[in-house]
């Protein structure tokens, strides 16, 4: 049908192939770029922290506070306190030089405070039960 009306030259036959073939690279460009999207959006299962910046290597902290040197290694994570104020890891280590080596209960329970403000119903679970093993001689950090 479309032959019969542009007849049957050799050249008609050319251009609407090429025609054809721009328009679908002109519609295979954004309907591949919606469809990557989609399936990335399917192949990161459902995570919440799309593209965030990595989590902080606690290797620097842990190895001060390793060499006594307990209060650069307080400083070090609460540094990383500052960049990542819901990673619970770094509560956690916090609280333990707080209450362990440090011995400053007020310290300590400032840190719980500004957790108990940033973290979830599962991280403020954590931090209180933390606080109060080192405290009652369940855990010693």
């Amino acid at each position: 049908m479309v032959l019969g009306a542009i007849g049957e030259s050799p050249l008609a036959i050319f251009l609407l192939v090429s025609v054809g073939l721009l328009v679908a690279i002109f519609l295979a460009i954004p309907t591949t770029g919606w469809v990557s999207q989609k399936m990335a959006d399917v192949l990161s299962f459902f995570s919440l922290e799309k593209f965030r910046k990595p989590p902080p290597l606690l290797s620097k902290g842990d190895a001060l506070a390793m060499q006594g040197r307990v209060g650069d290694a307080f400083h070090v994570f609460r540094q990383y306190l500052k960049e990542h104020p819901r990673n619970l890891e770094i509560y956690s280590r916090l609280i333990d030089l707080a209450f362990g080596p440090m011995q400053d209960t007020e310290l300590g329970d400032a840190i719980i405070a500004f957790g108990m403000k940033r973290l979830d119903r599962r991280g403020r679970r954590v931090i209180k039960r933390r606080r109060n093993a080192i405290l009652f001689g369940e855990l010693y950090p």
